[in-house]
Parts: C-alpha cells; structure tokens; sequence
C-alpha cells in the first residue's frame, strides 16, 4: 500500500520556507537545467470551449543531489471573478524519484505565485545594480509577491510605483503593503509607473489595450513581464536591446502569437539558465533588458518537494492509502 499525502494552501504556508530559500532553489534549479540535470518539457495543454481558457500539463523531472519529480496541472478561466470564483487553480502531484509512485497532492497556486516573483527576482540579480525604484503594473496575487521578493532581493530599493486598471485596487495595495524600507506609491497611469522606474514588473490579464507602450521604458531598465505578452504593444519590442528568457525553445512561438510573425531570430536570445550557471551578466550599461519568465515547471516542482519534505516531517496535512 502506497500513502499519498494531501496539503492545503496552510499546510504550505506553514512550512516556513524562507524568501532566501526560495531564491536559492530557483537558482540551482536553473543551474542544474543548465548543466543537462533537468527534464522539463515546453507545457502542453487543452483549451475548453470559454473564450481564452486552457488548462495545461506541466511535468518536470529534477536531479541533483535532491531529485524531484512531479507535475502541475493548472487552469486559467478569464471572468470566473464575476461569478465567484477564481481565474486560476493548480494542483501539483510529486512522484517518488526513486520509484515513481505517487507520493503527494498539494494546491498548486501558492507555489505558483512564489516560483513567478522569485524567478523574476534572481533574472534581476544577475542584471541589475542596486536598483533604487521599482514599477508595478497590476497588483493582484503576481504584483504582491513580486514587491515583497524584489524589496527582499534588493535592499537598495526605496520606491515603488504601483498602478492598475482599478484605481481603489492600486490604493488598496498600497495602503497594505509590508514593506517598511519603501514608499509604495499608487499612480493613474503606466507610463507614471514605470518612466522612472530601474525594474518594472507587469501582471496583468489578456486586454485589448497593453499598458506598456513604446518610449515608455527609460533607458538601463529591466522589463520583466511575467503575463509574457498581455502588458507591452507590439511596438515597445523594437525598444529592447537584450532579451533573457527560461524557456529559449517555447518562446519564439509565444512571439508568434502575440505579433502574427516570428518576430526575432532565436539567436537574439539569453538562456536564463546559462547565465545563472555562468554567474556573467549579458547586459550592457544603458541596455533596456526583456526577461521572459516562461513558466517552467521544474522550479514549482523543487520549491514543492522541499515544501513536502517539511510538511513530511511536521506531520502535516491529511493523507490516505493508494493501492
């Protein structure tokens, strides 16, 4: 008989990992994908019959001297707010490195949110210098976690610029944000937010009018939109002078759909892995960067076996008995 264990959003939040040790599992899951140590196929997925909505299949296999093995499966439903529900959910199941059998079920969500602002919290580490200013367009669960891992990440940072489509929504972020060494600051609009801005980082949903519009970014600034294409106009790509990404394979096609053509040749591409693993930035002084945090299951799967581990050993969440 085989044991599978079952951890809610609170069994996670109550292992306590730490933000630096988020950040490390980023970065040397990134390093080992580098070094050939990960299998981390491009998500595959279904698309129902609601306009925009998918759900995709994100396995992922990490080695190492802790392996890990699992797969998340997530679903995104533009409008379920109106109804009462939300937009996205995400279970990730683990898998026995050493066997393969089913070991643990857990919300997927949770580390989902902590993977995409720790992801874009190490790419800036590797590019950036002491930023002093950060702007955030859309502040729902991604522009939450991204101010608390940025302000983390770099002490030097002292103001933050926060706007969205929703002025009480951007007010109401503000008002709560629990960053003590910085001014968090609601502003009308995009530009406001990002003009001045050393990093910007965008969450927003799918929208007919991107917020980000070329000449808006200044120069030296680092654009990381972790919606990937919803926040910037076609336009704004001609702006960038360097593009980092995690996912080098899946990313053209991305550029694809979002431009009607390839838009770039692969070269133009830094592996987000092989400049971690090489620990030499690609970027020039008063280069605008563009980091594409693709969404790579391997990390979620490394931060949700360390989470499993502790849960394992605290004698969390509930389990039951598998044939």
């Amino acid at each position: 008989m085989t044991s599978m264990m079952l951890l809610s959003e609170s069994d996670l939040v109550a292992t306590n990992l730490s933000f630096d040790e988020i950040l490390a599992l980023v970065e040397q899951t990134y390093a080992l994908q580098a070094g050939g140590d990960v299998e981390v196929p491009t998500k595959i997925g279904v698309h129902p019959a609601y306009p925009k909505s998918f759900l995709h299949a994100m396995p992922a296999w990490v080695g190492g001297d802790a392996p890990s093995l699992g797969m998340k499966w997530i679903s995104y439903y533009p409008g379920n707010v109106s109804r009462g529900l939300p937009d996205s959910t995400g279970v990730i199941l683990l898998n026995d490195p050493h066997n393969g059998q089913p070991i643990c079920m857990m919300e997927g969500m949770y580390i989902t949110f902590l993977r995409t602002a720790a992801c874009a919290a190490v790419a800036a580490k590797h590019l950036v210098h002491e930023p002093k200013t950060l702007g955030l367009v859309g502040c729902g669960g991604l522009g939450k976690w991204s101010l608390r891992f940025m302000c983390h990440a770099f002490p030097s940072l002292d103001t933050v610029y926060v706007t969205s489509k929703k002025p009480e929504s951007r007010r109401e972020f503000c008002e709560t944000a629990d960053v003590p060494n910085c001014r968090v600051i609601p502003v009308d609009h995009p530009r406001e937010a990002v003009a001045d801005s050393d990093i910007v980082v965008t969450s927003v949903p799918p929208n007919d009018m991107p917020p980000v519009e070329s000449g808006f970014l200044r120069e030296g600034s680092l654009f990381i939109p972790l919606d990937i294409v919803n926040s910037w106009s076609p336009a704004a790509l001609a702006d960038f002078d360097r593009f980092v990404v995690d996912n080098v394979e899946a990313f053209p096609s991305l550029l694809k759909r979002k431009l009607g053509h390839e838009g770039m040749d692969l070269g133009s591409f830094v592996s987000m892995q092989q400049m971690i693993a090489s620990s030499i930035s690609p970027a020039n002084t008063g280069d605008r960067i563009f980091v594409g945090v693709c969404g790579i299951a391997s990390i979620d799967i490394a931060i949700a076996w360390t989470m499993y581990q502790r849960a394992k050993q605290s004698n969390s969440g509930a389990s039951f008995q598998m044939r």
